[in-house]
């Protein structure tokens, strides 16, 4: 293992030449903020992982907080902040664009790097934050003082692991760790081995971090979470309150799995799909994997991730309620398309369905299915009636696009989110197993999703 950590942590660490460039990078973005807020009294902060030498390689982004006083007004923090990172980027000679989170913010590009500048309140403790981004100072004050230098190289060990195997980020779309965490767990364990060893005996439920003392027990809004971290600077927070119960089983075995046989491929799993492969295993299944494709919403990865799920959800509660029981669901999407896929366990119903009601001696009811089956084939069964009924929908695509075939507005009757529901209503279309084939061929990244899919297997 020793052996095979070395060799992960020489092609993890950034070399002289990526350092001497990010501190190029760094020296112009404080040059710049400090030209743009000197003026006004302001004061700022970096944020990340640069700032305890825990970044990856190829790691071009950098978060910088503007500091406003406490009595700022919301609204005019929030365009003051704008004009700020406004006036940075074009400093920086760089381009940028509005984003949104819990209010808005510059998200910039110049050259190679990218930078999300951010407006705060300068809050006297994390306890008593505006929003959720005030805590950001008070993260890197207290690693500052319970972050030494030797833990760097344990927490790239840890963050390669969690990011090779995709539960590394702690947004939306990912529900794993973030960098944050790994740096709290190496705190705790020291050094990589240690981290894993422990992880590999959780159990969900059962694991309580508070690293600076505040509760003697969990508190009760955390307990249904896998796994709770306290925030070293704020009682109230479990860190990771993002990583979903699947990702959580998920690095329990991985860790389980790397110390009964330690391997690369761990850190780095290989990247080309066998389509010839995936294809076949597609087919062999003999289920009905069936695709809903649309335009990917034009709005930040926490609010689509977040509607997408449920769409996906509210689909196959269509599809189980019809009788198409759903095995799998999951969804995928990049800046162009968005895909909702479904496997069915059967292809086809048949042309009739029965349906079983009352017994005979609930009058009322009785009377109320007859009413309602009368030209059906009725009987009793035992003491109960049985109607006989043509099926109205006999193949999954025919149920969906029944469902499908709303506006905009009707769509978000029928429990669809809005975002989604905009562009279906727009457009949309299914694609069959041999579509959804086509696809992956075209996506190298879809089909890297499909190979993840169909290759789960935790134990």
């Amino acid at each position: 293992m020793e052996e095979i950590l070395s060799r992960v942590l020489k092609k993890v660490t950034p070399s002289e030449k990526e350092r001497r460039s990010i501190e190029t990078a760094v020296k112009k973005i404080e040059d710049a903020v400090e030209k743009t807020i000197k003026p006004l009294g302001l004061s700022y902060t970096f944020a990340g992982s640069f700032l305890r030498d825990t970044w990856l390689p190829n790691k071009k982004e950098f978060d910088v907080f503007i500091l406003f006083p406490e009595d700022y007004p919301r609204e005019k923090l929030e365009s003051e902040g704008l004009k700020i990172g406004k006036r940075i980027m074009k400093i920086l000679d760089g381009t940028y664009k509005i984003a949104y989170a819990e209010h808005p913010y510059v998200r910039g590009t110049f050259g190679e790097y990218s930078v999300d500048i951010v407006p705060c309140y300068a809050v006297k403790s994390a306890t008593q934050i505006k929003s959720a981004v005030d805590r950001t100072p008070f993260h890197n004050r207290w690693l500052l003082k319970n972050f030494s230098p030797e833990m760097s190289d344990e927490v790239r060990l840890f963050k390669q692991f969690c990011k090779a195997n995709g539960i590394y980020g702690s947004d939306a779309k990912t529900e794993g760790l973030s960098g944050y965490l790994c740096e709290l767990l190496i705190v705790k364990y020291k050094t990589f081995q240690n981290l894993i060893k422990a992880v590999s005996k959780w159990e969900p439920g059962r694991v309580f971090i508070d690293l600076e003392g505040y509760h003697k027990e969990p508190p009760e809004k955390f307990k249904k979470e896998p796994l709770i971290v306290i925030d070293p600077v704020d009682p109230n927070r479990n860190v990771a309150s993002a990583l979903s119960p699947a990702n959580f089983i998920k690095l329990v075995y991985l860790c389980r799995k790397f110390l009964e046989r330690p391997n690369e491929r761990f850190f780095f799993p290989k990247k080309k799909v066998n389509i010839k492969i995936l294809e076949k295993k597609l087919k062999s299944r003999e289920t009905c994997l069936i695709a809903v494709r649309f335009k990917t919403p034009n709005v930040v990865e926490d609010v689509l991730w977040p509607q997408l799920r449920k769409t996906s959800k509210r689909i196959a509660a269509v599809l189980d309620d019809n009788e198409f029981r759903v095995m799998n669901r999951d969804v995928w999407c990049d800046e162009k398309d968005s895909v909702l896929l479904f496997e069915t366990e059967i292809q086809r119903l048949p042309e009739i369905r029965k349906i079983t009601g009352p017994p005979i001696f609930a009058l009322k009811n009785s009377k109320d299915f007859i009413k309602k089956y009368h030209s059906a084939r009725l009987w009793v069964e035992g003491d109960k009636w049985v109607a006989e009924v043509k099926r109205r929908f006999k193949k999954p695509e025919l149920l969906i696009r029944n469902f499908l075939k709303e506006s905009e507005r009707g769509l978000r009757l029928k429990g669809i989110p809005s975002y989604p529901a905009r562009e279906i209503a727009k457009r949309y279309t299914l694609l069959d197993v041999n579509k959804i084939i086509d696809l992956m061929k075209k996506r190298p990244e879809f089909a890297r999703f499909l190979e993840d899919w169909f290759s789960r297997d935790v134990v």
